[in-house]
């Protein structure tokens, strides 16, 4: 069982609370999308979402694309949120992932895996189950889901997100400065990927920012510039606390991280 997360909790939200997040000398903008990303709220929603992860796996990874043609268990898990980008043209699904965090139990990553001592203790979110329709728009589509996922981890001060990924899709992951967790860039295979080799890679959340600005990243713009009102995601995060989550803990509210405030809206 990994060190709670309350052990470093007053560290972490002090290091949180330096972050900047519009950029010296450069305006942040209002920029449309042409289709909308929220978190799965309903049944009919997850069904939506569990139908792009199978269509999205079933050329590449037909075994895995039929052990995922159902909801999963930790699609419902009070530490889970699933997102689901839908296009504003046609309202139909055009991506998905999952975000799980160890706020409050180990993520797969822990309990399957002995990672490095500079995980452990610190908060980590486990994404899966990235699926996005192919098309001219899927490159955005996958890039904006990224960035909903970056903003909801700040906003829930994640240190680290950590993620598999199968050859060649590893590359989308490194393109973003994701790193290996281990040193020796070793293979790993975990029951949520059937038993597939792929390689686990982690990203600092806190020390991105900076990280991509000072590295002219190709990225920094759309992830830091940009305003995308069409991620709206955290009107439902709100709502999530507030109601169905807290349910889905017998009726215990879950814990809440500190409110943090930035120099522009986290949408």
């Amino acid at each position: 069982m990994p060190t709670t997360l309350t052990t470093n909790a007053r560290n972490v939200s002090a290091s949180f609370n330096e972050i900047s997040i519009r950029p010296e000398n450069q305006r942040s903008r209002h920029v449309s999308l042409p289709f909308t990303i929220r978190l799965v709220r309903t049944n009919d929603q997850l069904v939506r979402a569990v139908n792009v992860r199978t269509v999205a796996y079933a050329k590449r990874l037909p075994s895995l694309a039929r052990a995922l043609g159902n909801a999963e268990s930790e699609d419902s898990d009070p530490d889970s949120i699933v997102l689901l980008a839908e296009s504003k043209e046609t309202l139909a699904p055009v991506g998905t992932l999952r975000i799980h965090t160890n706020i409050h139990g180990p993520t797969e990553f822990e309990r399957e895996l002995a990672l490095p001592s500079r995980f452990q203790g610190n908060s980590i979110a486990h994404v899966s189950r990235l699926g996005v329709v192919g098309g001219k728009s899927g490159t955005q589509v996958k890039l904006a889901l990224f960035k909903a996922l970056y903003r909801y981890c700040l906003a829930r001060q994640i240190e680290w997100i950590m993620v598999t990924g199968i050859p060649p899709r590893d590359r989308d992951y490194v393109n973003l400065q994701f790193e290996d967790v281990f040193n020796d860039a070793r293979m790993v295979t975990l029951p949520s990927s059937i038993g597939i080799p792929a390689r686990l890679l982690a990203f600092n959340v806190r020390t991105a920012e900076q990280r991509w600005r000072e590295g002219n990243h190709p990225f920094y713009d759309f992830m830091c510039n940009q305003i995308h009102e069409d991620i709206r995601i955290f009107d439902s995060v709100s709502g999530a606390w507030a109601n169905s989550r807290a349910m889905r803990t017998n009726g215990r509210p879950t814990r809440r991280t500190p409110t943090m405030t930035f120099d522009v809206p986290v949408i």
